[in-house]
């Protein structure tokens, strides 16, 4: 991929036939406004933990975040993680069934797919201090990835487009950028848009500790 001239800026030319596999194109950050972050994230999370002594218990209680989106969502590779800190745990339990690491003191559990609405579910864990050692809580993360849904731009809502100049193409007409040249629809021909599907990849939450009395 090349820069097709300084006086072109986001015009590029790509060499397909070097492709051989899926590859990154570009990479960019995507600035938000952090008085509305929760718009964002469409996963809402209720930690708990339940210290007993030797023995720590996790609740992990989730669903969809109405500041995102007022209909289900689905989310794909959904995986929540527990971390502890302290004594290495000789056992654990878990509902559904998850796996516990050991060496890396963490609890994950691999849900899947999940369709988000406004009930809440959740996963349990349930560690058993070594040699009556005791665990104490540490961070939950959530890890997913999330397909675009209708009507509704990911990310910084850039998108791409191809240079058509069979003039057989439907022209791109963007009325809302004010910045826009009417020169690029000239003869050298029309910027259709080119379908695409958009992910946000690795979602990732931090949630610090809420403790809960036996």
């Amino acid at each position: 991929m090349s820069e097709l001239s300084d006086d072109k800026p986001g015009e590029y030319t790509v060499n397909v036939s070097l492709l051989s596999k899926t590859m990154v194109a570009f990479r960019y950050k995507v600035h938000v406004d952090e008085t509305n972050l929760a718009s964002h994230a469409p996963l809402l999370l209720k930690p708990a933990w339940r210290p007993q002594g030797e023995k720590l218990g996790v609740v992990i209680e989730y669903k969809l975040n109405p500041a995102f989106s007022t209909s289900s969502v689905t989310l794909h590779n959904l995986v929540l993680i527990a971390t502890y800190e302290g004594a290495k745990a000789a056992g654990c339990q878990t509902k559904p069934t998850g796996t516990h690491l050991k060496e890396k003191s963490l609890i994950y559990w691999r849900l899947g797919d999940v369709q988000l609405d406004g009930t809440m579910q959740k996963v349990v864990g349930r560690l058993i201090g070594a040699e009556g050692g005791e665990p104490n809580p540490g961070l939950i993360e959530a890890r997913w990835e999330i397909s675009s849904l209708a009507g509704r731009a990911f990310g910084s809502g850039l998108g791409v487009s191809r240079l058509d100049s069979s003039g057989k193409g439907k022209e791109k007409v963007d009325s809302s950028d004010p910045f826009a040249d009417d020169s690029v629809t000239s003869s050298s021909g029309n910027w259709v848009e080119v379908e695409s599907l958009r992910k946000i990849v690795s979602g990732k939450y931090d949630a610090k500790q809420v403790d809960v009395s036996a």
